[in-house]
């Protein structure tokens, strides 16, 4: 009778019996789909990460901006639009931009250049996100942030 080893092979069999190749190449490719999936994944969290960052610095110089001078809202819109352009991943973002009182009131623009001194307002921009993952398919989110300023323009 011939011996055995632990995997019930026996020892005549060969080191690397069909059986096992094929074994060998299914679980190559389980781990590939899922390392593929974690590759990937950490790519577009980085790209959503790079997005807000740029986003919430571009809005914060805005809000400077606007503290100043509240009737600069054209400037202080293509600022945030360049700085999540330029961001780091390097992908055109469309992003919105939101005035609100301390109330948290949607406002216009025409509001906020007619405020006076001492006027708290917030800034919210947005942007839309979607992660693009191979074999799952992500709904867009979209990635928002807010800015509080006080406007500093003296009459």
């Amino acid at each position: 009778m011939k011996s055995m080893l632990k995997s019930g092979l026996r020892k005549d069999q060969g080191a690397c019996p069909l059986a096992a190749k094929g074994q060998a190449a299914v679980e190559a490719l389980l781990v590939l789909m899922i390392l593929v999936l974690v590759i990937f994944g950490g790519i577009e969290l980085s790209r959503g990460v790079a997005i807000k960052q740029a986003l919430d610095s571009s809005t914060g110089a805005a809000v400077r901006a606007l503290s100043l001078d509240p009737a600069q809202w054209r400037y202080s819109r293509d600022l945030v639009w360049d700085g999540t352009n330029q961001n780091v991943m390097g992908e055109s973002v469309t992003t919105t931009l939101q005035v609100f009182d301390a109330a948290g009131t949607l406002r216009s623009s025409a509001w906020l250049s007619g405020s006076p001194f001492g006027t708290t307002f917030i800034l919210e921009a947005s942007a839309p996100f979607q992660a693009d993952i191979p074999f799952l398919s992500e709904p867009i989110m979209t990635i928002r942030v807010q800015h509080w300023g006080i406007v500093e323009r003296y009459p």
